[in-house]
């Protein structure tokens, strides 16, 4: 299964989402982390933003926004048949499927 969103099937993505988890616990941790030595190198970087999957709809029952118009964050799980969606801080249900 490819999922359309992200571009790779779960037994790509977990592993990549499970190594972003124990790299964010260590630099969590008190004894301090600077990055791994290998790390890639980037001259002249500036942040900037693009675009990422996500759901925008009517909200209802989120605890940090008020019912009504809302956008998600970024989607990293979305399961049409289930209608069911995963953002990295929570879940997502879709009573009544996808708009298009």
């Amino acid at each position: 299964m490819i999922d359309k969103w992200l571009g790779s099937p779960p037994s790509v993505m977990i592993p990549r989402l499970q190594s972003l988890l124990g790299d964010l616990q260590i630099l969590a941790s008190p004894n301090g982390y600077d990055g791994p030595a290998d790390a890639v190198v980037i001259r002249n970087a500036m942040l900037v933003q693009r675009s990422v999957p996500c759901l925008i709809g009517e909200m209802s029952g989120h605890p940090h926004i008020k019912d009504g118009p809302g956008l998600t964050s970024e989607l990293f799980y979305l399961d049409e048949k289930r209608k069911i969606a995963r953002t990295l801080s929570r879940w997502y249900r879709f009573d009544h499927g996808l708009i298009g």
